[in-house]
């Protein structure tokens, strides 16, 4: 599962528990990049089976309107400025996991008045709505009222991000959807036998470009004994622990025949199981123990494999190929 700070979470698509630590992630693109918002004001999450379109959440102008945020499952809200340049709240290495007491508002965690937004990397951001404290986590509202954490049921939740993308913009909403389940833990009757594909969508990288390399994986559960039922609901479960492997192969007999370019945690992983890596051709370097040097002509061929968790199992991919131009 994902840490955050040594702290496990569970991403939205990876079929979250009501009692777990659910990883509301929000991606921001502006031209094709992860881009900053200027100003992030709150998150409210709403259950859809009340409010079965944002239109009955939102005012004329699309924001959250001032008397629905009573009926909010949650809210996350800023404890200084919400401008992302300088509101120190949303570092992600304040993220603790742990409820600040009544004597500590020092303690940059979830309770009222604490900034629960936090900055994972460049456009991404998060909140953790966690289910194992329950109600005890709390948000403050544009009313400046507390709203006790009431995400307790298995139903499907919309969660409402209020952002300012420029300085100079109008607030705008942003809405993303995520379902909590009461079934995350399941019984069978033998060891589960898998079978894994993967596939490198990425054969040519123009030399000098940053490029998302995009790997595909899929498993089936090949067991005949497990109901259908039970296989369709391990098809939700999410890989973990995603590591990419890349090196760079040399046919030159003066230098290393493969030189390891990177080994990286660094990677998205998207609902479908499609690991990503951005590859930054201009600044391609070698690890140790090779130099920059054993890397030869930066462009030819390269061979990638990535390693993943997946239930029990650490599973590496076979070898993949692509070309630098």
């Amino acid at each position: 599962m994902p840490l955050i700070n040594s702290v496990e979470v569970v991403d939205r698509h990876n079929r979250p528990a009501v009692q777990s630590r659910v990883l509301l992630r929000t991606y921001f693109i502006n031209d094709g990049e992860y881009t900053d918002p200027y100003a992030i004001s709150s998150v409210h999450v709403f259950k859809r089976a009340q409010n079965l379109s944002p239109s009955s959440v939102l005012d004329t102008d699309g924001l959250v309107a001032s008397g629905s945020t009573s009926s909010a499952a949650m809210v996350f809200s800023m404890s200084d400025t919400g401008v992302v340049a300088t509101d120190p709240q949303f570092a992600s290495s304040n993220y603790t996991g742990l409820l600040a007491g009544p004597s500590d508002d020092t303690l940059p965690v979830f309770c009222s008045g604490v900034s629960g937004v936090y900055k994972m990397g460049a456009g991404t951001f998060f909140c953790v709505l966690d289910g194992l404290i329950g109600a005890s986590l709390s948000g403050v509202d544009q009313n400046k009222n507390t709203i006790q954490n009431s995400a307790s049921s298995t139903t499907r939740y919309m969660d409402i991000w209020t952002v300012k993308m420029t300085e100079g913009s109008d607030w705008s909403t942003y809405i993303n959807h995520f379902e909590l389940f009461d079934n995350a833990y399941l019984a069978i009757t033998e060891p589960l036998s898998i079978h894994t594909r993967h596939k490198l969508y990425n054969k040519q990288v123009q030399l000098g470009s940053k490029t998302d390399l995009k790997i595909g994986t899929e498993f089936t559960l090949q067991n005949q004994n497990i109901d259908e039922s039970i296989k369709n609901t391990f098809k939700q479960t999410s890989i973990q622990n995603a590591r990419v492997v890349i090196r760079k192969d040399n046919d030159d007999i003066n230098l290393p025949s493969r030189v390891l370019i990177t080994s990286s945690t660094d990677v998205s992983i998207t609902g479908n199981n499609t690991i990503i890596y951005s590859l930054d051709t201009a600044n391609v370097t070698a690890v140790a123990p090779f130099a920059k040097s054993d890397i030869g002509n930066l462009r030819g061929t390269y061979s990638l494999q990535v390693e993943y968790t997946l239930f029990s199992e650490k599973l590496v991919s076979p070898l993949m190929y692509f070309i630098v131009k």
